[in-house]
């Protein structure tokens, strides 16, 4: 579990006015001062720890998750993990069906794909022309604002992580109707219904939501990291049970040529019975010794 300390130092336990909060919050709430709620840190540690175990069992799975954060306290921390974790992410705006339509949302997609692959490749395969460059360009860099960080989404989607509940109503609705678990930062002003992970903090510091995502960045990065490690060694007792098989099989083809070896050497039952009335013959024809 995380130093409490620590969240109190970047402020996470402040929450917003007392007059716009929303009465579903009520538990996470420690007390109020001048007017602004403040959050009971120890509830924010301990969801913190929940949502941390439960990113590591999605990740252990293989199944992908996708982080979003589109207000400008999230953008760097969101980006920042999402692409050490090597998953996918919305930062700019939530594109409408990206979970629940993604047939369509893909289109653009590969739009964006075609526009880099004719960007990258202007200058060795000079095919249009400098306008028609700048126009792809700035589709491009549109593009890549919007559905630039999902490039890389892939289905089964095993959780959705989110900063603020009210900027990102539309993606926590998409994800209750898909059935995709949603662990979300929600402050004082939150609705959590639909949240199946709810961790109180405040949402509207970079810091605090640096450090919570970083915390489940890291648990989920550990699940990774042993994932791979359990490959790995598979890979090498796969290899290590292929050599013995092939030392076993090489063992049992060096007895059998050996086998044959020895047979080939030994006479027949045949061929010395043979031999015997063979040499009874020549003793026989031999003329005896005359002794003087």
């Amino acid at each position: 579990m995380i130093d409490l300390r620590k969240l109190i130092t970047v402020g996470a336990h402040f929450g917003h006015q007392t007059s716009r909060w929303c009465p579903k919050m009520e538990r996470y709430i420690w007390g109020q001062k001048n007017n602004v709620h403040l959050i009971d840190i120890s509830k924010t540690a301990l969801e913190m720890d929940r949502a941390a175990q439960f990113l590591k069992e999605i990740a252990g799975q293989g199944k992908g998750i996708l982080w979003v954060g589109t207000k400008k306290s999230a953008q760097n921390a969101i980006r920042s993990s999402a692409e050490s974790l090597d998953m996918p992410f919305v930062t700019h705006r939530w594109v409408g069906g990206t979970l629940s339509n993604y047939t369509q949302v893909k289109k653009s997609v590969t739009k964006l794909l075609h526009f880099e692959d004719v960007v990258n490749k202007a200058d060795k395969f000079p095919h249009y022309t400098k306008k028609e460059i700048n126009v792809f360009s700035k589709a491009l860099d549109r593009l890549a604002k919007s559905v630039g960080g999902i490039k890389k989404l892939s289905w089964p989607l095993g959780a959705l992580v989110v900063v603020d509940v009210n900027k990102e109503r539309s993606a926590i609705k998409e994800a209750i109707t898909m059935g995709i678990p949603v662990v979300a930062i929600v402050d004082t002003n939150g609705d959590p219904s639909g949240v199946n992970y709810v961790i109180p903090a405040n949402d509207d510091s970079p810091r605090v939501v640096s450090l919570i995502v970083s915390y489940l960045s890291d648990a989920v990065k550990e699940s990774k990291e042993q994932v791979r490690q359990r490959q790995s060694q598979a890979i090498a007792t796969d290899k290590e049970d292929a050599q013995q098989e092939n030392s076993e099989h090489a063992a049992a083809d060096r007895a059998k040529v050996d086998a044959r070896r020895g047979r080939a050497g030994k006479p027949s039952e045949k061929q010395a019975l043979k031999a015997d009335v063979t040499e009874s013959v020549d003793a026989h024809d031999k003329p005896a010794t005359v002794v003087e």
